[in-house]
């Protein structure tokens, strides 16, 4: 078991209900974590299983939000 991986099974230990825990400064999970920043997409392969992981933000933008909550059709579309 790699060094990762306790880390991983003492958050389980903890009890931690969130599912939020800590990623170690260094290893195979930092490592990940580090590439999933340069690409922003990774895929993960676990078995005959592939997972896609993708980094999306927790916050919303005052943009993204404007954008979102003014609905109706878009202006100036020629829809009438």
């Amino acid at each position: 078991m790699s060094e990762d991986d306790h880390s991983l099974a003492g958050a389980h230990e903890d009890n931690i209900s969130d599912g939020a825990f800590l990623i170690p400064e260094e290893g195979d999970l930092r490592r990940f974590f580090e590439a999933l920043r340069r690409t922003g997409t990774l895929t993960v392969k676990d078995g005959s299983e592939e997972f896609l992981v993708r980094i999306s933000r927790l916050q919303i933008t005052d943009e993204a939000r404007a954008f979102l909550t003014r609905g109706g059709p878009v202006s100036g579309s020629g829809s009438k």
